[in-house]
């Protein structure tokens, strides 16, 4: 995104919406690397806009955990944390499967077909960053789809975490784009068919191993280690 001064191609959202998606492009592309500054007044001189929008959008990315604050110093994005990508992904194995299998019990014909235009965007895609983006939606359109609002609000946490370290194994050719797929299409097989045992064992399957995580994130940085949670 860096010296991107364009506006062309904006879609119909709002500007901080604008803004919040091309920020998590970018740190999701390795544009704005692990523990860079996110100076407000230069990232909005670069896109043509005031620095309201650039502000509002910087606060939504640091709940989603991208972005880390300091009121004392500028935002930076989050380091690649190893033991905490396993944390996550372990607790995604725990939590994402049972609100799979509530999800075929609820899910609507609207909702499936979302996720079958989601899926066809991400075999389409040429970038790792929309495939990203289209892949964040997927999974947390199946998660609401539980109606779990309790679970779904851990998930949704988790979820946007785990799409930060899932992008730096992307960068480094670690995500396997055509098994993704066939999981993909899979789950929604099984959701159709209200098929909750079978949809949680895709899931289960699904999911980042742990030691494919850690090799995939060891090699998308060198200072990966340094960052690991004592």
């Amino acid at each position: 995104m860096p010296g991107h001064r364009s506006q062309e191609g904006r879609p119909a959202r709002t500007t901080h919406e604008w803004v919040r998606t091309r920020l998590r492009s970018a740190i999701f592309a390795g544009d704005y690397p692990p523990g860079s500054k996110l100076v407000q007044t230069e990232i909005a001189e670069q896109l043509g806009i005031s620095v309201t929008p650039v502000r509002e959008a910087m606060r939504d990315l640091i709940n989603e955990g991208l972005v880390d604050f300091d009121p004392h110093r500028a935002a930076t994005v989050r380091r690649i944390d190893i033991a905490d990508a396993i944390e996550v992904n372990e607790l995604r194995l725990v939590l994402e499967p049972l609100a799979v299998r509530q999800a075929a019990d609820h899910i609507t014909p609207e909702e499936l077909e979302n996720l079958r235009d989601l899926e066809t965007v991400m075999e389409a895609t040429e970038t790792h960053q929309d495939w990203l983006e289209a892949n964040r939606e997927f999974h947390l359109a199946v998660i609401e789809a539980a109606r779990a609002p309790r679970l779904a609000g851990i998930l949704t946490n988790l979820r946007q975490i785990s799409s930060y370290y899932l992008a730096a194994f992307a960068r480094v050719g670690g995500v396997d784009h055509a098994k993704s797929a066939r999981e993909h299409r899979d789950l929604i097989a099984a959701l159709a068919e209200g098929d909750g045992d079978r949809a949680s064992a895709i899931m289960a399957n699904h999911l980042a191993q742990t030691d494919q995580l850690t090799a995939g994130l060891s090699a998308s940085t060198p200072t990966a280690g340094a960052d690991r949670a004592g």
